[in-house]
């Protein structure tokens, strides 16, 4: 925080696990006072604001009207970030919009068209740019060291360790099921990482473990970029516990991505350890990194409000992650390789 200037009031709008963990992170940032937390199930919002010595609300207009905060939070079910957003915007409040974006790329359009009327920061909440490791990782790849890269694979598949909410499994809600939810940080992270966007996928869901009604508990897709690397994910949802790398690691599972490139690889399992194998050296591994990635995110988001400019991770990234995803679906719709830009083109602005 500038020495002389107040820290920016902070609001969380969803007082689910995802918003405790930013209403959290608000309170322990030294830029910011947690002054409210809104959920309409007001009993929950109380419990979570009691934490930090909050306010609760169940809505919007009584929170603005009650705490005049500067900076929101959204982390409310993917279908209600627009008419949140709205709300949020005509009361000129700052967003971080939690992932995925939105349920639909018309809807990121929206959103970052009120934001930007409004003159509004707009900052979309993907962690794993957060992450320590791949912050590392990423200068290790602009930097040459591992050469061109030519081929990546990245796998989300986790073991029951918990019931998500009810909405997760409601495509109304929800807008998908595991591509939305997790393949929506597995395309963001592989195209940053090698600064390169994904321009084709080709894909395949499925419901047939979980039995899920309208929402995939898995997915595959073999991913194109511009720059001529090849790639794929995979993403999976298990019935069943499965074995956990290590305490640090809050999903048990196979969580990791590959980097090949003409000199070297790069592995990340997720939360757990870098691993770097360069050409000529030996085989490095980085581990007990801070888990520190949320309350990053949170502090890259009020610099970029106190200082008047764009965040790292803005309307952009959030709704190119979307248009990957949702041209997977359709991929998967009409069974062949679909261009993102021709079914999703850029929007103009």
């Amino acid at each position: 925080m500038t020495p002389g200037r107040p820290p920016l009031r902070a609001a969380v709008i969803g007082a689910g696990f995802i918003g405790l963990d930013h209403a959290a992170a608000y309170a322990a940032d030294p830029g910011a006072e947690l002054v409210a937390v809104v959920d309409p199930e007001v009993d929950r919002a109380a419990a979570a604001a009691a934490i930090h010595g909050a306010r609760a609300y169940s809505s919007v207009p009584a929170m603005v009207t009650g705490s005049a905060p500067d900076v929101v939070s959204v982390c409310v079910p993917t279908a209600l970030h627009l008419p949140i957003v709205l709300e949020c915007a005509a009361a000129g409040l700052h967003v971080l919009l939690e992932k995925p974006m939105a349920a639909s790329v018309a809807d990121c359009d929206a959103i970052d068209d009120a934001c930007r009327a409004a003159g509004l920061t707009l900052m979309v909440g993907l962690t794993h740019r957060f992450h320590r490791e791949l912050i590392e990782a990423r200068e290790l790849i602009a930097g040459g060291a591992i050469g061109q890269p030519t081929m990546v694979q990245d796998v989300f598949a986790f073991g029951e360790h918990g019931p998500w909410p009810a909405w997760y499994y409601d495509r109304r809600l929800s807008g998908g099921g595991e591509l939305m939810h997790d393949a929506v940080h597995l395309v963001d992270r592989l195209a940053w990482l090698i600064d390169s966007p994904i321009v084709e996928v080709y894909g395949r869901t499925t419901t047939g473990v979980r039995g899920l009604a309208g929402v995939e508990d898995g997915g595959v897709a073999v991913l194109s970029f511009a720059d001529g690397t090849i790639g794929s994910l995979f993403v999976f949802e298990a019935s069943h516990p499965l074995r956990s790398d290590a305490a640090s690691v809050p999903m048990p599972g196979r969580l990791e991505l590959e980097i090949h490139g003409e000199r070297g690889s790069i592995r990340y399992r997720t939360w757990h350890e870098l691993i770097i194998d360069l050409a000529g050296a030996p085989s490095r591994t980085v581990t007990g990194v801070a888990r520190d990635e949320l309350p990053r995110e949170i502090a890259e988001f009020l610099a970029a409000v106190r200082e008047g400019r764009p965040p790292s991770v803005g309307a952009a990234e959030g709704r190119r992650g979307i248009a990957v995803v949702q041209s997977i679906y359709e991929s998967e719709r009409i069974g062949r390789p679909v261009r993102v830009d021709e079914l999703f083109p850029a929007a103009t602005r």
